[in-house]
């Protein structure tokens, strides 16, 4: 009767969870045309609208710009500190401007972060040339590495996302938040850096301009990474923030936010906190086992002295809700595991199902070696073994 009440109990638990989730991403509205919220170790979507339609991302196309050229720097293949000339084409990009002038001869450094701080289209382009050779042959790396990524739904006609020629670069909030996630894990240690900048000087030019991304002012945890507009476009953004852990028992995480299609700035940004908000009010890092906490005990042979303790190699983290994380706990022994054991050898895996209805599997180990068996202990096993032995052997003559 109680296995029935605390069945009901739960199922109770876990219906009321979904429904209050599903009031919270209610609750976040946003007037942007297409936005996603990721969860950055993980990347689980933890709020969405219209992720997979498809729309122009504007300057938000920079991401994958910078990923190349950061690419090609980590292969040997050119240096940050090499110096570009600007070619004509790269002079005449419209739109904002590094300010460069055909013939200038600037270091790839300083091209990468005025593109990545104040938007510039004519550094993204000559960021292209250098890298790809030609900015036509930087877009047909920058379309195969999109399928390398598995965004989809992303065609990329130039390296800037400015309109060319009736055309524009097209995107989805899901594609943008798989590339920022991917650009935060590879290149982070360097981005992140650049695009929590409030601006951008370069002495030598006599250039300062200020970060386009107003969400650094408005929301000081943000870090990153970029924003975009054209007019078919609306004002788009693709922001970052890390959230504090929130207690013991609780780690760091970082939240990803795509916004696309907003009517302005105001909006763009409002939407992006609104966003980033959420997920630090509703979701944790939470620590749910530590090293050498006991998870399960397990007594060879039936015997008392022969107890296991099965046991974590590290701290098991699980991200989701505060409250209602894991659904169910479950605990597995491999049935091939013979005597000696040793500290440290995996027995079992725990098999969590969490809020989501993914799965999390955990290695469970010996907490200690078990090697010496006292020969009582083995007299009296093989006493067992051998009296049901003739126990089934008489039932199978007899009966």
């Amino acid at each position: 009767m109680k296995r029935k009440y605390a069945l009901l109990i739960g199922v109770l638990q876990i219906f009321l969870m979904n429904t209050l989730l599903g009031f919270a991403q209610e609750e976040v509205s946003i007037q942007s045309r297409a936005a996603v919220l990721m969860e950055f170790d993980y990347g689980k979507i933890l709020w969405s609208k219209n992720p997979h339609m498809k729309t122009p991302p504007a300057s938000i196309t920079k991401l994958m710009t910078y990923h190349l050229a950061m690419d090609a720097v980590e292969a040997g293949k050119i240096r940050l500190e090499d110096r570009v000339t600007i070619s004509e084409k790269a002079a005449a990009e419209r739109g904002t401007s590094y300010n460069l002038k055909a013939g200038d001869v600037v270091s790839l450094k300083n091209l990468m972060d005025a593109m990545m701080i104040v938007s510039g289209n004519d550094a993204a382009y000559a960021i292209a040339e250098y890298v790809g050779g030609s900015a036509e042959s930087f877009v047909e790396q920058m379309n195969g590495e999109a399928k390398r990524l598995g965004m989809k739904d992303t065609t990329f006609v130039n390296p800037n996302g400015m309109p060319t020629e009736g055309t524009e670069n097209i995107t989805t909030a899901w594609d943008m938040a798989i590339l920022s996630q991917y650009l935060i894990d590879r290149y982070g240690k360097d981005l992140i850096p650049i695009t929590s900048s409030w601006s951008f000087i370069d002495p030598e030019r006599n250039f300062i301009k200020d970060n386009t991304n107003m969400l650094l002012k408005e929301l000081p945890k943000v870090d990153g990474l970029k924003t975009g507009f054209t007019n078919a476009a609306g004002y788009c953004l693709s922001s970052t923030m890390k959230v504090a852990s929130q207690g013991e028992g609780t780690s760091d995480f970082r939240l990803i936010a795509v916004v696309l299609g907003a009517q302005n700035d105001r909006q763009r940004v409002a939407d992006s906190k609104k966003l980033l908000e959420y997920g630090a009010l509703n979701y944790s890092k939470q620590g749910i086992i530590k090293m050498g906490d006991i998870v399960e005990t397990y007594h060879w042979w039936n015997m008392e002295p022969l107890e296991i303790g099965l046991t974590v190699k590290e701290d098991v983290l699980v991200f989701g809700p505060k409250e209602g994380a894991i659904k169910q706990q479950e605990v597995f022994m491999f049935p091939g595991a013979r005597l000696p054991i040793e500290k440290g050898q995996q027995l079992g895996e725990m098999v969590l199902t969490l809020y989501d209805d993914s799965k999390m599997y955990v290695e469970l180990v010996s907490d200690r070696d078990l090697k010496r068996i006292p020969i009582g202990l083995r007299v009296l096993k093989w006493w067992w073994d051998f009296s049901g032995f003739m126990v089934t052997l008489l039932e199978h003559f007899v009966g």
